[in-house]
């Protein structure tokens, strides 16, 4: 291995055995023994020196950027980019499930590879899961995918895909937050099973990460300012980590990119917890009870905000800023980003589309500055509409009070 993983609260260094927590509330980073450099590859490939794998596998997942001429001259932007995530194949889009999540699933698989591990758990609120799903299919990885009630459907692939390897478990009396309790009950007693890991998966935070060097790189200076609507946190922080690699390496001049996150008006913690000026989240940050939203995709219980290396430290370090979006103001910037750019996309990217107006209505950000706009999700309605799809069927429908037991005892059954 090219790399050691780095504790973000002792400085302290050690060995990858897919190692996801050493200290507590505190994050590892890879930390990459050699100088980076490009590879002849596709999608994240092209960026392996800065992934923690010990080689490339056949598997293609990537960042399509462009200069987005026609949506910058209605928005008066003319140094806006797009890293587009998803299916569009004029573009060479490489996310074959839709969303970026495909770009996390790619490096985390050649991880799980290396360390010998049996198979793969992961619990999802429909993205990742997709995304996992379509390349352990295609690698005959064993995976246990747990989801809430409202996700199932969020699971398909195209017709035929290979999914012999796929189990997919639906939790329903539960939400997201439920699967990944049932997904950790029952990797606790699964020898050799891994979970996937979330925003400790440094495979994760780093495949994603790669967007922001193929922004670099295809721009030819480090974009001001990034935008992407938030849930969790992997993607922005890995985002960020990789923009300091890349000032540190030489390669581009500083600083980072600012941070422009964006939550849907209803569920907002990061956003309230940062305009409050904390750097922990406290219980008044999130609703108190059950809300809906426009992007479901952004909902998470328990985003990564107060960890040594989080969402608030890398808001920090950017000199970051936060939005809440509504409903309409996100409906109508979906409607805008489609009309003008020919793609359908996913509400996260709908989100961020309306936060990047908020910012250029506040002057939060100059109209020229070079700028980044993160569509982590679209073309599904296109792919869905060129090929036939299927959903995978649920393997095993449990509660939330007993899932980790009925998965269990359904796994010895055979």
């Amino acid at each position: 291995m090219t790399y050691k993983l780095q504790c973000l609260k002792t400085g302290d260094l050690l060995i990858d055995k897919y190692t996801l927590h050493y200290t507590e509330n505190a994050l590892l980073r890879a930390i990459y023994d050699k100088p980076f450099q490009l590879q002849e590859a596709d999608g994240v490939w092209k960026y392996l020196s800065w992934l923690p794998v010990s080689k490339a596998n056949d598997y293609v997942a990537g960042t399509t950027t462009y200069k987005a001429d026609a949506l910058g001259t209605e928005l008066g932007m003319p140094n806006l980019w797009v890293t587009f995530h998803g299916y569009w194949p004029e573009k060479g889009a490489m996310c074959p499930t839709g969303s970026f999540k495909d770009m996390e699933a790619v490096p985390t698989i050649q991880r799980l590879h290396d360390h010998g591990c049996k198979g793969l758990i992961c619990a999802s609120a429909g993205n990742t899961a997709r995304g996992f799903t379509h390349f352990c299919g295609l690698a005959d990885m064993p995976l246990i995918v747990v989801v809430g009630k409202d996700h199932g459907h969020r699971i398909w692939t195209k017709t035929g895909h290979p999914t012999d390897s796929v189990k997919v478990v639906v939790v329903e009396d539960g939400d997201y937050y439920d699967a990944k309790t049932v997904a950790k009950g029952i990797a606790k007693q699964l020898t050799g099973w891994q979970m996937e890991g979330s925003v400790h998966n440094v495979a994760r935070r780093d495949g994603i990460g790669s967007l922001i060097l193929d922004a670099a790189f295809t721009i030819g200076s480090m974009p001001e300012h990034y935008f992407q609507g938030i849930g969790g946190g992997p993607g922005p922080i890995g985002v960020h980590e990789m923009a300091e690699r890349l000032i540190e390496s030489g390669q581009f001049e500083g600083p980072a990119p600012r941070q422009h996150l964006s939550q849907n008006v209803e569920h907002s913690p990061i956003h309230n917890a940062w305009q409050a000026k904390r750097d922990h989240l406290v219980a008044e940050d999130f609703p108190p009870h059950d809300v809906e939203v426009y992007s479901d995709y952004l909902m998470n219980k328990g985003p990564a905000y107060a960890q040594v290396g989080g969402v608030h430290d890398i808001l920090k370090g950017s000199n970051g800023q936060t939005y809440v979006v509504e409903r309409d103001d996100a409906v109508a910037a979906k409607s805008l980003f489609e009309s003008i750019e020919g793609i359908d996309i996913m509400t996260p990217g709908a989100v961020a589309t309306a936060s990047l107006q908020q910012a250029l209505a506040s002057g939060e950000i100059e109209h020229d500055a070079v700028t980044v706009l993160n569509i982590s999700g679209g073309g599904v309605e296109r792919m869905k509409q060129e090929h036939d799809t299927a959903v995978v069927e649920p393997w095993l429908r449990v509660t939330k009070e007993n899932g980790a037991a009925m998965i269990l005892e359904a796994l010895e059954q055979g």
